[in-house]
């Protein structure tokens, strides 16, 4: 074994990780489209109860703590299905070194940080994971031909709506919880509904996304084993990126 190979950290596979984090994102979409269902009747409402000094505050009650149940729902099953994603990019991120790609613009510590950091959590995901499909390839085994590889458009399209989602909640909690006109409100809802929307979507793409690299990365491993050698000379900070 030469020293290039022998700094190279070992491939573990996450065919395991992929079959929970399919679960997850199938409980996160169902919990979504649930909540789409509960928005539009939530709007249904503002406008039966339009004109109607007050409405009905036992509808309004009932509406209000189905909608706190969907909520808090959909916030368990993010909170869960971020901690299986997170350490499942992170694994992967670790094999595209394993597997000899050399050269990344973002270390590992970015598939954490990368959606901690202010103002960076809107664009580095997404150039993180964008960097793992194209290393991951498995029609390249040269340690630097990985930069040419495409990236396809679902990941884009999975952090567009990802990233839709955050922003039309916010919107959403802000007109509702700040306006006093029922007008306003509605729009709200309206918001909240298409965020919902974006979240479902999002849940489904991103499984896609999630199965497609860790199938690359067992290919480009059968087709090229494990830290093929490469003509380049050795640089020590490959072993650490």
């Amino acid at each position: 074994m030469n020293e290039h190979e022998s700094l190279l950290p070992p491939f573990v596979p996450t065919r395991r990780s992929v079959k929970v984090l399919g679960l997850l994102f199938m409980v996160s979409a169902g919990i979504s489209w649930v909540a789409v269902g509960y928005d539009i009747s939530e709007i249904r409402l503002d406008i039966a109860q339009a004109g109607q000094l007050g409405g009905d505050p036992a509808m309004r009650l009932a509406y209000d703590t189905a909608g706190s149940i969907v909520w808090t729902a959909q916030l368990i099953a993010l909170a869960i299905t971020a901690t299986a994603f997170l350490t499942w990019l992170h694994r992967v991120r670790v094999n595209v070194r394993a597997l000899g790609a050399r050269r990344l613009a973002y270390r590992r510590e970015w598939t954490i940080l990368g959606f901690l950091v202010p103002v960076l959590n809107l664009f580095r995901p997404y150039q993180v994971i964008r960097e793992i499909w194209q290393a991951s390839d498995p029609s390249t085994g040269d340690p630097m031909a990985w930069k040419v590889v495409a990236a396809p458009r679902r990941i884009a399209l999975w952090w567009g709506l990802f990233v839709a989602y955050f922003a039309l909640e916010a919107l959403a909690a802000t007109m509702i919880g700040t306006s006093v006109s029922a007008q306003v409100i509605r729009l709200g809802h309206g918001a909240g509904m298409l965020a919902d929307l974006c979240a479902a979507l999002s849940a489904s793409v991103a499984y896609f996304v999630v199965v497609w690299i860790t199938e690359a990365q067992e290919a480009k491993r059968r087709a090229f084993g494990r830290g093929r050698p490469s003509d380049l000379p050795f640089d020590p900070r490959d072993a650490i990126a």
